[in-house]
């Protein structure tokens, strides 16, 4: 598969991460010559794919954002940066979130970027109560107090700061954003060292409640949307009055198009992992015991801690209850279609933990059999 970036001088901000990895070896795979890529990190200590540079700075300090785009003058931009998913840190997430994206929206404005692509989260319209069923880019962003979780507000206000950014002020920059639902892959720290440790503690056979419609996004299948993002975006300019083609400004829904059950989607993940779960063992527990259960122990590790613990009352309702979405969108205006299925992807990105365990600790381990 090749890239019509071939030609662009790219920036990939947080590309030292979990997902600006991937992107790069995508990039690379598609026909873009590593010495074209460059990486904005604020840890680049270890430099996991060899060729692109690895420029260290802080994307919430103005200058070093601007001294970066002054070396090296991008066309495209790939803004991937965020802290932790469940960080407690209101001050962090803030700061990179919002003042950071709004420090390189600035600078790629005044260096006359030509593509901007921002990397957002399906949580940005979900009040992380209410179910979802096929949810759509008609509804509205949340933020604070409609949206009760702050790393979702501050994504949403990253967001709407690119979108806002479209063109702006009679500028050529054109933008877009893609929201990813549940992201895994090979390299994640999140989803798929907890499933395989919960697979062999045998707890996979225990599920909340009967089971709901569950979106992911294997991470091939997003940096696969990004580079068609950024295509379209270096394409002709969208022509008035055909909006429903429109790129330009706009955010998308992206997801394996392959919805599952949350408690199938860890039974795929047990299988590979080489603990399956029988369906005679399969134990269904209320959620509202389980609700009961996390609310309490919650309590006490606020009391002792002073925050909120991880798997929190929030995650519970999240994993026991729909959340899926239409991706009608990203298919029609991008030629969005999925390059894994969900199995696929759980069998790569499970493969890839067993193969590294020990190696790092989460996401900022070894990736250098990715």
């Amino acid at each position: 598969m090749h890239t019509k970036l071939t030609s662009q001088t790219i920036l990939i901000v947080g590309g030292n991460g979990f997902l600006g990895q991937h992107l790069i070896q995508d990039l690379i795979e598609r026909g873009v010559n590593p010495h074209r890529i460059h990486i904005l990190d604020a840890k680049c200590t270890r430099r996991e794919t060899p060729g692109p540079t690895y420029h260290r700075a802080d994307i919430t300090a103005p200058d070093d954002v601007k001294t970066v785009f002054w070396r090296i003058k991008p066309h495209v931009v790939f803004h991937v940066a965020s802290p932790y998913p469940f960080s407690t840190n209101r001050a962090l997430l803030s700061s990179v979130n919002i003042s950071g994206t709004q420090n390189l929206l600035t600078c790629a404005k005044n260096m006359r970027v030509q593509a901007f692509v921002y990397v957002s989260s399906s949580s940005v319209i979900h009040d992380h109560f209410s179910p979802l069923h096929l949810a759509d880019e008609t509804y509205p962003l949340l933020s604070f107090p409609a949206q009760p979780n702050f790393y979702s507000h501050t994504k949403a206000v990253g967001e709407a700061l690119v979108l806002a950014a479209n063109r702006a002020n009679g500028g050529t920059m054109v933008t877009a954003a893609l929201r990813p639902a549940s992201m895994y892959g090979e390299g994640d720290a999140l989803q798929i060292p907890n499933l395989v440790r919960s697979a062999r503690m045998g707890r996979a056979k225990w599920q909340m409640g009967k089971g709901y419609g569950f979106d992911g996004t294997y991470v091939g299948n997003l940096t696969h949307a990004m580079i068609l993002a950024g295509e379209k975006l270096l394409g002709p300019r969208d022509v008035e009055g055909e909006d429903d083609m429109r790129v330009e400004g706009e955010a998308f829904f992206v997801t394996d198009d392959d919805t599952y059950t949350f408690p199938a989607f860890t039974h795929l993940v047990a299988e590979f992992a080489g603990h399956p779960v029988k369906p005679e063992d399969i134990r269904c527990v209320p959620v509202w015991l389980v609700l009961a259960l996390v609310w309490m122990v919650g309590w006490v590790y606020w009391v002792v801690k002073g925050e909120e613990m991880a798997f929190s009352t929030r995650v519970v309702r999240m994993l026991s209850q729909e959340r899926t979405f239409s991706i009608d969108k990203i298919k029609k205006r991008l030629g969005y279609r999925a390059r894994f299925t969900a199995a696929e992807g759980l069998r790569r990105a499970v493969q890839w933990h067993l193969g590294h365990e020990g190696e790092g600790t989460g996401g900022e381990g070894k990736k250098k059999g990715l």
